[in-house]
């Protein structure tokens, strides 16, 4: 991990996320040994000792974005997902996903972090749906943790496991002896990502929600399988409820066919929902943002992957939704500042992590991206948080800070003269990945294959 200095970031307009606090115009953030120690009124001849000042007049400041459901494995299928006949996500990713090697698991997971940083995403949640071995899980870690930022790993099966194999619940066990807290550094924890009853049969997913809880691990499951059977419009989370499988623990992903009861189910329950919108809407239909938070469920924003393709352009993200939830309900609640809210804060509730991030709130992590609002798509300017999300770009970040560590700095990724840069590494491994699966007869998939077949009658029985 590169060096933690103290830091003073001076004169930014901050935008809290803290209540207590809410926005200072022209403030001094003073961050030491990674925690924000002051939040005050900007003070010219403020100089404490031992510290690197950011000189930040003309920007302004926000908790780092939290992003709670990334399938980092795949960022390499990036460039090979398409529109034409056979390049559709699924069909794609079922015929790489075997091929991945173990350094190819590590180079995933820190290029789609490095797009992170360049984003201003300081947190990520890593669904790992396709875990082929523990060494795979722990490249994965490791690459978190060398990334500097803040998460979570998922542990789930390997991409299309047969549906009576279970998640490998004995090294799920194992998590927490290899990586211990010295290991992980107080910036990452463990889930499990389950297929649940959309996927497997009651031998599979009871055991494995037991294994889960017995071991406090939270659990994390895409509810978008029924979508793909014609006429399909429920979710299926009213059984999930009657079966004791929803609750506080559980994060549900997607969910954009909840009917009213699924969504009551949800909030009774008090299950949180992270929704993918860009995603969502180019294979799914659209997030019922507004419905969710109307019915008080817990709704976090996630980028999903970059194979799609998609970015980690958050703030491009939110600009689409506000669109849509104005042409689809017209909600006067999703507001620029909500969508902010979404994006830091709420993430942070989300991932058990409100305590520590998603705020500027002393005592909490320093976790934070400064943004110019002097570039030319900023100004002229009224609010700030109305600007960002009407107006924003990535390309307006200039520092990005996590855990107290400089990542981005005037718009540039910070690599030591060590560092191997994950962009050409990307590159460099996704190539040699098609040539492997080329060799074994996998690439190109044949076109016309139906990537996202309707459930058999086994399936929708499950339900």
């Amino acid at each position: 991990m590169r060096q933690r200095h103290d830091l003073l970031i001076a004169g930014t307009h901050v935008i809290s996320m803290d209540p207590a606090i809410g926005d200072l115009p022209h403030a001094d953030i003073l961050v030491r040994d990674g925690e924000i120690i002051d939040i005050g009124p900007h003070a010219s001849d403020r100089q404490p000792g031992g510290v690197q000042v950011i000189a930040a007049e003309g920007t302004v400041t926000l908790p780092g974005f939290v992003d709670t459901h990334w399938h980092l494995w795949n960022s390499l299928l990036r460039g090979t997902v398409g529109d034409s006949a056979g390049t559709d996500y699924f069909t794609v990713k079922r015929a790489l996903a075997r091929h991945l090697k173990l350094d190819d698991f590590y180079w995933a997971a820190r290029f789609a972090l490095a797009e992170a940083v360049n984003g201003g995403i300081t947190t990520v949640h890593n669904f790992d749906h396709n875990v082929r071995s523990p060494r795979d899980a722990d490249a994965n870690i490791q690459a978190h943790l060398d990334s500097g930022l803040r998460g979570r790993f998922s542990y789930g099966p390997p991409d299309s496991a047969p549906s009576d194999r279970t998640n490998d619940l004995d090294d799920l066990a194992k998590l927490r002896v290899r990586w211990t807290s010295d290991h992980l550094d107080g910036r990452l924890d463990f889930g499990v990502a389950l297929r649940g009853p959309y996927r497997t049969p009651p031998e599979v997913y009871e055991r494995e929600w037991k294994t889960a809880r017995s071991l406090g691990l939270p659990i994390t499951m895409h509810c978008d399988r029924c979508l793909r059977e014609e006429g399909c419009r429920s979710c299926g989370l009213v059984r999930l409820e009657q079966l004791g499988l929803l609750g506080e623990d559980v994060q549900v992903i997607h969910a954009v066919h909840a009917e009213e009861d699924d969504i009551a189910a949800l909030a009774r329950t008090r299950t949180r929902v992270s929704l993918s919108p860009l995603t969502e809407m180019r294979t799914m239909g659209f997030p019922l943002l507004t419905e969710l938070l109307e019915a008080g469920v817990q709704v976090s924003l996630s980028l999903d992957t970059l194979a799609m393709p998609t970015s980690a352009d958050l703030l491009g993200h939110l600009r689409a939704i506000i669109s849509v939830e104005a042409a689809r309900t017209g909600s006067p609640a999703i507001t620029p500042r909500r969508l902010l809210q979404l994006a830091t804060i709420d993430g942070a509730r989300d991932l058990g992590l409100h305590d520590t991030i998603g705020s500027i709130t002393p005592g909490k992590r320093a976790d934070l991206v400064i943004l110019r609002t002097s570039d030319i798509n900023l100004v002229p300017s009224g609010d700030p948080a109305h600007a960002l999300v009407y107006t924003g770009q990535i390309d307006n970040i200039d520092t990005v800070i996590a855990d107290g560590r400089v990542l981005k700095r005037h718009g540039r990724l910070i690599l030591d003269e060590d560092d191997i840069d994950p962009i050409a590494m990307a590159t460099s491994h996704r190539d040699a990945l098609l040539r492997r699966a080329a060799a074994a007869g996998d690439w190109p998939p044949p076109a016309g294959v139906a990537a996202t077949p309707s459930p058999t009658t086994e399936e929708r029985s499950l339900l």
